[in-house]
């Protein structure tokens, strides 16, 4: 495990070019996402409304997402929390592993695009359920699309990606004794990769599709007492 934690580190240490968080196709990217989470969670006086998101990275999601929730990031890669355009006292160093957060800290966690990266993933997804009050967010990629399939053979950082089906992603939620709210597969629009020019065109593909990206999976806690919703 330590080999690949090193790998990791090297590889998220040494990155210094990346697209950012304002990038339309970034935008899309996120926004999509978000939208799937804001019609399938409760609303009102039920909202939730602090949300830790784990495996921040420079902001991807964190820009939008800040926009509808009290916002905390964390990543273990320094170099990309220092990219990431949340104010500095709402950003963590730590490990996904080991979250330095009380229980019941966040009404929500969400992860999106770490676990693939992870040796034993099922420890962190753990660790969120446990800072979680109400709902677990998973965004992973799509073991069944072909590019992605192709991309974790080809990159040995993504190599994880090759295990990520729907199925998997459910054990997981379920093995942290998590309860699937809700699950989608779609995604057309690609954050690193999709040109400026064609993000509203290729927006219009976001709808469910088991060869999508990616994997959208919404978890409750065994103490949610929210009911109803999307399922």
């Amino acid at each position: 495990m330590a080999v690949q934690y090193d790998e990791q580190k090297q590889y998220w240490e040494g990155i210094r070019e990346r697209r950012a968080p304002t990038h339309p196709a970034v935008l899309a990217f996120a926004r999509h996402k978000l939208d799937i989470m804001l019609k399938t969670l409760p609303q009102g006086s039920s909202r939730p409304k602090t949300m830790l998101e784990v495996g921040a990275g420079n902001g991807f999601f964190s820009h939008t997402f800040a926009t509808a929730f009290d916002l905390t990031c964390l990543d273990f890669s320094q170099n990309m929390l220092d990219r990431n355009p949340l104010p500095a006292d709402r950003k963590v160093q730590g490990d996904a592993e080991h979250l330095p957060f009380d229980d019941d800290s966040f009404d929500i966690v969400f992860c999106g695009n770490l676990l693939h990266h992870l040796e034993e993933p099922i420890i962190a997804v753990r660790e969120m359920a446990r800072v979680a009050r109400s709902f677990v967010v998973l965004v992973e990629p799509n073991a069944m699309n072909p590019l992605m399939f192709a991309f974790g053979v080809g990159k040995p950082a993504e190599r994880g990606t090759l295990k990520f089906t729907r199925r998997y992603v459910r054990k997981l939620g379920e093995q942290a004794g998590l309860k699937a709210r809700r699950m989608v597969t779609q995604g057309a629009v690609l954050p690193n990769k999709t040109p400026s020019l064609l993000v509203s065109p290729v927006s219009r593909l976001e709808i469910p599709n088991p060869f999508g990206f990616y994997h959208i999976a919404i978890f409750e806690t065994p103490g949610n007492a929210v009911v109803g919703g999307a399922e």
